[in-house]
């Protein structure tokens, strides 16, 4: 977008970048003045200094206002072909790894997890791919978001019907259950062993090590190509050798990660760690 004007307006901007590391200048004008103005309207300011001056006095407004531009979307199996990916190829070759080695633990993080939808879409993957050798696995997916109350509705594992019209009919029977409301709900199976944290991945600093898939989809579309780049590089070194990474297919990996991570498959932005590859710090 072109330089704002208004110096209110650049400020509150920049004072919501500094809180939270989201960067709401890549958004076209009209969009900012839309999703500022629901907030505005709540408080009845009707200024962006008079808005800023609420966003001081009141620090739980940030995550509010930057809720109001990243809308939680999601829907399980979103994207249908990168799930073919992670079902047909990804996940196998996890567990033929770990058979093989005799590791048999699986670390997944679901990075901006929405409402648990995706996460959600990969524990039923897991149990349906190892069956009654589940249980001899030691399997944890952690789920992390900014939304609390997204994830406080991912714990109790309730859903409308529509977020689920892309589950297989076989996984729909069975991993979900229907409610007496017209709701969807994923069984015990699908919900045990995910962990839902909040964490924001631009101030969290790091999360967790050795994961063997990270997924982080149309979640960097809201940062600059800096925070891009060391969010690339904090997944890098969060991940196993060997482990595997999915961005959203309009994303694309930014700085060092370019040269560091393998593309498996550059359409549905799969990309796996090298099995030799070590932990990489730039220098300061």
């Amino acid at each position: 977008m072109q330089e704002i004007s208004d110096p209110d307006l650049r400020l509150l901007i920049r004072r919501i970048k500094d809180r939270t590391g989201i960067d709401l200048s890549q958004y076209k004008d009209s969009y900012i003045y839309r999703r500022l103005s629901s907030r505005m309207k709540v408080f009845g300011a009707a200024t962006y200094k008079d808005y800023l001056g609420i966003l001081e006095k009141d620090s739980g407004e940030y995550e509010k206002v930057v809720d109001a531009f990243t809308i939680n979307v999601s829907e399980f199996f979103r994207d249908r072909e990168v799930f073919k990916v992670i079902m047909g190829q990804v996940m196998p070759d996890i567990i033929a790894e770990k058979k093989r080695t005799g590791r048999r633990n699986i670390r997944i993080w679901s990075a901006g997890c929405a409402c648990g939808e995706e996460v959600y879409s990969l524990s039923m993957i897991l149990n349906n791919l190892l069956g009654n050798d589940y249980d001899n696995f030691s399997i944890r997916l952690y789920a992390t978001d900014i939304d609390e109350a997204c994830m406080a509705k991912a714990r109790e594992g309730y859903y409308d019907p529509i977020s689920l019209k892309n589950v297989d009919r076989v996984l729909m029977a069975k991993y979900t259950t229907k409610t007496p409301d017209g709701r969807i709900r994923v069984t015990d199976e699908v919900r045990r062993n995910v962990t839902f944290k909040s964490y924001n991945l631009i101030k969290g600093g790091k999360f967790g090590s050795f994961f063997d898939l990270i997924l982080c989809r149309n979640v960097m579309i809201y940062f600059s190509d800096d925070q891009k780049a060391r969010l690339l590089m904090e997944f890098y070194n969060s991940l196993s050798p060997g482990g595997y990474l999915v961005i959203g297919r309009t994303e694309t990996l930014v700085g060092d990660s370019r040269n560091l991570l393998q593309a498996i498959n550059g359409m549905e932005r799969v990309y796996r760690k090298p099995e030799n590859g070590t932990a990489f710090f730039k220098p300061l």
